[in-house]
């Protein structure tokens, strides 16, 4: 907001209709760091778990879930994604600007990708569809609110709160995950398909934060008291 005040002022200044910026000298108020709220396992493993295979669409947001859970896709990543791009073990993605990258398909998720082709298959028999892999129930392309629908969907299915559902989301917590399970900057730079590594640099502020308060406790001065009275009593005993 403050940006827009100041450029309106200079626009003011260059159209002579002040002779100096009025904002120049006022300083650009600092914005308070947020701390990203993203997802735990075990609340994605209870969205994904959310869905059945039951009926084609239920197979489908199953699969959604499941794929930007463990592939960190954007949005438009996972609504563009054609069939012919999604091989045995990897997915070929068209990312921003038009950049190709190729993102790998786990065991894991190759088995609920398996279930919801056939769920397709079975629900598309004898019927013209596009060639997108990811079809809404007449055959068509899902757009970006339909997924965004789905993300919200598979939320309050699983009960979570105070946080936002959203397919960003997922893609911070692959980032996250694939930082702790030891995956360097620059590897997950290049699964998420950032062209600065800087942009990537933020998941890493949002993990140091996040391990900061884990490891704050048992290094607490008052945790550290707490525990040497109580081997005293023990002692003493």
């Amino acid at each position: 907001m403050f940006k827009m005040i100041r450029a309106f002022f200079s626009w003011c200044e260059r159209e002579e209709y002040l002779k100096e910026n009025i904002a120049k000298k006022v300083e650009v108020p600092k914005v308070p760091k947020k701390i990203l709220s993203g997802f735990t396992v075990k609340e994605v493993q209870s969205m994904i778990e959310a869905f059945s295979y039951k009926t084609y669409i239920e197979a489908r947001n199953k699969a959604i879930i499941s794929m930007l859970a463990d592939c960190g896709l954007r949005a438009m990543e996972l609504w563009g994604l054609l069939l012919v791009n999604v091989k045995e073990s990897s997915v070929l993605v068209n990312g921003k600007g038009n950049k190709e990258r190729i993102v790998f398909i786990s065991p894991a998720l190759k088995r609920i990708l398996i279930k919801y082709e056939r769920a397709r298959k079975q629900y598309f028999k004898d019927k013209d569809t596009s060639g997108h892999y990811f079809l809404s129930y007449v055959g068509k392309d899902i757009s970006h609110v339909a997924l965004d629908n789905i993300v919200k969907e598979a939320g309050k299915r699983a009960r979570i709160k105070n946080k936002r559902c959203s397919p960003h989301t997922f893609r911070h917590f692959f980032s996250v995950q694939c930082i702790r399970n030891g995956n360097d900057i620059y590897t997950l730079s290049k699964l998420l398909g950032h062209s600065e590594i800087s942009t990537t640099q933020a998941y890493f502020s949002s993990l140091e934060d996040i391990e900061l308060i884990e490891k704050a406790t048992p290094t607490s001065p008052l945790m550290y008291l707490a525990s040497k009275k109580c081997m005293k009593r023990q002692l003493k005993m």
